[in-house]
């Protein structure tokens, strides 16, 4: 019975990606959303590296030295920095300079979708892990995984409100389907072969934490940055501020 659960716990996870969806759909003035989300998105991705995504591969590192552990987490890092750097020359339209006319206007629709791609890309990687996760806690006691369920919501819903509003969903079915359903793979991937080293989730982790950084960095600092002055952009913030606090506490 307690597959049953955490299949199901795996599943309503990445349903949650849905309702960001739905808030998005909800939203008339898709510009500030754009703003607050991005924003949002920016706070929200700098918790999921600072309070999940580094202690959880520092914890997998635990039976190495420190300095072992820092080097494999660096290294693979930074091929998850470069991985999702190769595959940005191959996703278009994502340069733009922040000027009013249409022209640049539209550049920066392009490149708030560019952005939106590269998000659920390395977001799909994250997913499979933490489904891969909620899946073995839920095996063990099923309270333990309602509880990591819930905060991995808290982070699902206002990322999937980022990703729904920069993307066109009918041109990337594909991409939205499989994110939805990355945490339910992930679930089954531990159904199929058990337990996994942690050197392995190590580097799986290390790598998603290269891509996280990339998109922070790179993608999402730069647009925070230039719409800092706008209420939605400073609303964005508290909210992920307020969303990382309660996260915390779960």
């Amino acid at each position: 019975m307690n597959r049953l659960y955490g299949i199901i716990l795996t599943i309503i996870s990445g349903l949650f990606f849905l309702i960001g969806g739905i808030i998005t759909h909800k939203c008339k003035n898709k510009d500030k959303l754009n703003h607050f989300s991005v924003a949002l998105a920016f706070m929200v991705m700098l918790g999921l590296i600072v309070l999940d995504l580094f202690p959880e591969v520092m914890e997998l590192m635990e039976d190495y030295k420190i300095i072992e552990a820092g080097a494999f987490i660096g290294v693979f890092a930074c091929l998850g920095f470069i991985i999702l750097k190769v595959l940005d020359l191959f996703i278009p339209d994502h340069h733009h300079e922040h000027k009013d006319n249409e022209k640049n206007k539209k550049e920066h629709i392009s490149h708030i979708h560019h952005i939106g791609i590269l998000t659920i890309i390395s977001l799909i990687l994250h997913n499979l892990l933490e489904g891969f996760m909620i899946f073995g806690m839920a095996l063990n006691d099923f309270k333990v995984g309602i509880l990591m369920t819930i905060s991995i919501a808290l982070h699902n819903i206002p990322l999937g409100t980022h990703i729904f509003s920069s993307i066109d969903l009918k041109d990337n079915k594909l991409l939205v389907g499989s994110l939805t359903l990355s945490s339910l793979v992930g679930g089954l991937l531990f159904l199929i072969v058990g337990n996994v080293s942690n050197i392995i989730l190590a580097l799986v982790t290390a790598l998603t934490l290269g891509m996280i950084i990339y998109i922070l960095l790179l993608e999402l600092l730069p647009e925070v940055v230039n719409n800092r002055s706008k209420k939605e952009t400073i609303l964005g913030l508290l909210l992920g501020i307020i969303i990382i606090g309660i996260a915390v506490f779960i």
